[in-house]
């Protein structure tokens, strides 16, 4: 088994990694695109209530549909941020949940470390055995660099 083969699935895993941030980020930049044409239609909405506001002849209709606009909007607000909140549970949940992705991470890079070894100490025998170990150490060489990839690629600095 070569060694250059080995390692080719490791490149193409950080690739694979690299390509599922990109589009990880371009769906991010979809939803903005989104967020700002809805935050463009509340602003008309809000200057065509302001103009109808000017041309109304009682203010105090205009105070109690203006309240409840403003009580409507912080409730879907608090509406969305209790949807967005994590579930309350123990300390030691929330950081097994923090710390899976970084020790499967790690652990996948132990596993092919391991794999390297036992490819490297057969010498290149070609009987099934071996064969075999070399096709995982290939295919953990992709899932390793793929998770690398995607971990340090997600959590990019944000602009």
């Amino acid at each position: 088994m070569d060694i250059l083969n080995s390692l080719s699935g490791g490149a193409v895993g950080a690739v694979m990694g690299a390509l599922g941030s990109a589009a990880n980020r371009g769906v991010g930049l979809l939803e903005l695109r989104e967020k700002r044409k809805d935050r463009a239609q509340e602003i008309a909405h809000e200057r065509a209530m302001l103009e109808m506001a000017q041309t109304s002849k009682s203010q105090e209709a205009l105070q109690a549909q203006r309240l409840a606009q403003v009580q409507g909007s912080y409730a879907g607000l608090n509406a969305s941020i209790e949807a967005d909140r994590p579930e309350d549970s123990y300390r030691w949940v929330a950081a097994v949940r923090s710390l899976t992705r970084p020790v499967l991470t790690l652990l996948l890079w132990i596993l092919f470390a391991v794999m390297f070894v036992l490819v490297y100490q057969s010498g290149g025998a070609s009987d099934r055995s071996s064969q075999m170990i070399a096709s995982s150490l290939e295919t953990i060489s992709f899932s390793a660099a793929t998770a690398l990839a995607w971990w340090f690629g997600d959590r990019a600095p944000r602009p």
